[in-house]
């Protein structure tokens, strides 16, 4: 019985845990295709084995998606197995250490912005490529609150999900007459492997700004629910609105 997003082929980055992994395995229950690529080969298996009964619909990549030579070999390769990409997820993110600009390493700023800006566009940009050979397509991308506020997190991030958020806008406008549906969503505080980069290395200042500018708020966001929200923008249920 067709489901959903039965035909449809999607690419999510970042998805071999948390949020991506929640939104592969919501496609993947509604009858998508599904790629799934990360850069972490242990989180890659596990998914693997944990997916097994889809894989027919699964293909695996490990993958470092600031690096264009190996985005132009993925998208070959979900083409050559089912035919086109109709839906991709920038999911794929690396969090800060909550570092103002005074405090910032320049290197960590660089790594920030190469994989939470710098990356969505290249993925996107041949995305795009493929979708408007068939007028269609969709492209979500995963900001976060911090795209609109800046005590969520340090300088780094808080810039790369503006940008992003930036981004989503001119990739709506330019491409939304040609079929191609440009969304982002901007979820809180997530249970996501993006967070164990809080454990070690904060600049403690900062940390205590967020959380006390955010104390009101509800608690962590679940990632099924979020997950549940990617599924419907994915969706030609989305289409309408």
């Amino acid at each position: 019985m067709p489901t959903a997003m039965s035909g449809k082929t999607c690419l999510v980055t970042g998805s071999a845990g948390g949020l991506g992994k929640a939104i592969a395995s919501a496609l993947l229950e509604a009858g998508a295709n599904v790629a799934i690529c990360d850069l972490n080969q242990s989180r890659i298996d596990q998914c693997s084995a944990e997916f097994a009964t889809f894989s027919k619909q699964l293909i695996v990549f490990k993958i470092d998606i600031t690096d264009e030579s190996q985005i132009v070999s993925l998208f070959e390769h979900c083409i050559a197995k089912f035919g086109r990409v109709d839906v991709l997820v920038n999911n794929a993110g690396l969090m800060d250490h909550f570092d103002p600009v005074g405090d910032l390493d320049k290197a960590l700023w660089d790594t920030v912005i190469a994989v939470n800006l710098t990356a969505p566009y290249l993925v996107s940009k041949h995305a795009v490529k493929h979708m408007q050979e068939e007028r269609s397509g969709v492209i979500l991308n995963i900001s976060s609150a911090a795209g609109v506020a800046g005590f969520r997190a340090g300088a780094a991030y808080t810039a790369s999900k503006h940008g992003l958020i930036g981004l989503t806008k001119n990739t709506a406008a330019f491409y939304g007459k040609k079929g191609i549906r440009c969304n982002a969503i901007l979820p809180g505080a997530m249970k996501t492997n993006i967070a164990d980069a809080l454990a070690t290395g904060m600049n403690m200042e900062g940390y205590q700004t967020m959380q006390t500018t955010t104390a009101m708020e509800p608690s962590d966001n679940d990632l099924e629910t979020v997950a549940k929200l990617c599924l419907f923008l994915c969706s030609d249920d989305a289409g309408v609105f």
